[in-house]
């Protein structure tokens, strides 16, 4: 009895384990859509908040790092959709570049560095036009 006690608990620590580091089958990456919805659109939307928090004397660092966070994390997501249309490589480019403009800020952020959270917010919220031209639909 003992040992089957045993074994079911060594059981469920394996299945515990696997759950956390094997990725569920139905998680899927976040959709061009979903993506710019999140970050840029709307009143609320992190990439107006954080300038406006940028603007402040002394910025609340820890909630601009909350949102900074999202951007590194859906930054990295968008590269992984295909291109709604136009030409590959120039979406890996302009995705790749997002990425590290989002990063970038991100690391601003972290280091409590102004000028430099404020460069690399502008770089994102003025890269929509030309990754547009190229790659949405009208």
């Amino acid at each position: 009895m003992l040992r089957l006690a045993w074994l079911v608990g060594v059981l469920a620590v394996f299945a515990v384990i696997s759950l956390i580091l094997i990725p569920s089958a139905g998680a899927k990456d976040p959709t061009i859509k979903e993506i710019m919805g999140k970050l840029h659109k709307g009143a609320n939307a992190p990439i107006g908040l954080i300038k406006k928090d940028l603007q402040e004397d002394d910025p609340d660092w820890d909630e601009i790092k909350k949102m900074t966070k999202e951007f590194v994390t859906l930054g990295a997501a968008l590269g992984k959709n295909e291109p709604p249309m136009g030409e590959t490589d120039s979406w890996k480019k302009l995705t790749k570049q997002y990425y590290d403009n989002a990063k970038a800020l991100d690391d601003a952020a972290k280091n409590k560095n102004k000028r430099g959270a404020l460069s690399a917010q502008a770089k994102l919220a003025g890269s929509c036009a030309a990754c547009h031209r190229a790659h949405r639909p009208s």
